[in-house]
């Protein structure tokens, strides 16, 4: 009996071992992300870009032998969860976080990130704090709101397009795009026609379509809104015959917005942030392209493309500071990384951190499909 208890005492003091060995030599990055919530469909393509990506690298080895794990919390799309998840993230040992989400959560964000000195890689967010003031270890790769909307405007300006209109969705997000577009305006010495304030469900955009459709010489819309406000206000204004233009940001070049504009899709475009996923000429673009093409993974989008490229980029970083795993050595190491290029998009993580000056545009086809 004694002998069987010896035996099994040590069998478990060697899983043990085992066990503190595999958390010891595994290098953890941390995650939070809305995988439930309004952008839950958003989320769950991110995180499945990102393990795909870690999975891959792990079976080519890891880094210098070690294992990545990818610590995954939810944040349902909330600014104090997500505050709150990277805490703990930081605090269970994450050597850096991976791609924060949202003008609100990233910048609740912000103070963890900071506090804890963690590299964070990755800011799907144009506008906020996090973007206007980075600090030393926020990491974003794509350009701000300001860039997008500068964009927008010298498109204009070149077909002539002076009479222009801005709808903001009402809340902080549409507000504070809103506050941008005008600083964007007044630079170039131009001034909307009104503005007009969307509710983020779309319910007031018959109303605001009578008000586009009694704006004599109408040449332009610039919508400043999430997806349903979007949907309701254009399929509204072609409804009530409004031909002029509209000019969305890159958060709204997705499957849902095409899919919800159903025979309205003409007329619309929309800025990019990234080369274009369906386009191969890139080495990193056809990488991911390699890597959806895989069962199981979501199809190529212009959000895909973003998070493949910003989870590259941390791992750049890793293979660059290993065999050292620290966050400190991990800093270092994407601030000694240069010039980032992706094709037309290119970056360096250089003080103050503004992250890629590329925005592209881009259009929906007779077939449904975004052209550039």
């Amino acid at each position: 009996m004694q002998s069987l208890l010896r035996s099994a005492w040590l069998l478990a003091a060697a899983t043990t071992a085992l066990s503190l060995h595999a958390q010891e030599s595994s290098i953890t990055i941390g995650t939070s992300l809305p995988l439930s919530g309004a952008q839950a469909e958003a989320g769950k393509e991110g995180l499945a870009i990102m393990q795909a990506q870690i999975d891959a690298l792990n079976k080519q080895g890891g880094l210098s032998g070690r294992q990545l794990t990818l610590k995954v919390l939810d944040d349902g799309y909330e600014p104090q969860r997500a505050a709150s998840n990277a805490r703990q993230l930081t605090q269970e040992g994450a050597v850096a976080l991976l791609n924060c989400w949202g003008t609100a959560s990233c910048a609740a964000m912000q103070p963890e990130v900071q506090q804890g000195q963690t590299p964070l890689v990755g800011v799907i967010a144009g506008a906020g704090n996090m973007r206007q003031q980075p600090g030393r270890h926020a990491y974003p790769l794509r350009a701000t709101t300001q860039a997008e909307i500068t964009a927008m405007l010298q498109q204009m300006q070149t077909l002539g397009l002076q009479r222009v209109v801005i709808v903001y969705q009402n809340d902080g997000f549409g507000k504070d795009g809103l506050q941008i577009a005008m600083t964007a305006f007044t630079a170039k010495g131009l001034k909307p026609i009104t503005t007009l304030a969307v509710e983020p469900s779309g319910a007031n955009t018959p109303d605001l379509a009578k008000q586009l459709a009694a704006q004599s010489d109408l040449q332009g819309v610039i919508v400043l809104a999430g997806t349903p406000a979007t949907i309701g206000l254009i399929t509204m204004a072609r409804q009530a015959h409004i031909t002029a233009p509209f000019y969305n940001l890159a958060a709204q070049a997705n499957r849902a917005v095409v899919q919800g504009l159903g025979p309205y899709t003409r007329g619309i475009a929309f800025t990019t942030l990234v080369p274009s996923p369906w386009k191969g000429a890139v080495p990193a673009v056809k990488d991911y392209q390699q890597l959806v093409s895989h069962s199981g993974m979501p199809p190529a989008s212009y959000l895909g493309l973003e998070v493949f490229l910003n989870t590259r980029t941390l791992l750049d970083g890793l293979r660059k500071a290993s065999p050292a795993t620290s966050r400190a050595a991990l800093t270092t190491a994407l601030d000694a990384m240069g010039e980032i290029r992706y094709g037309a998009m290119s970056l360096r993580f250089a003080a103050p951190r503004t992250g890629s000056s590329y925005v592209g545009l881009t259009m929906i086809d007779s077939g449904g499909q975004f052209r550039e």
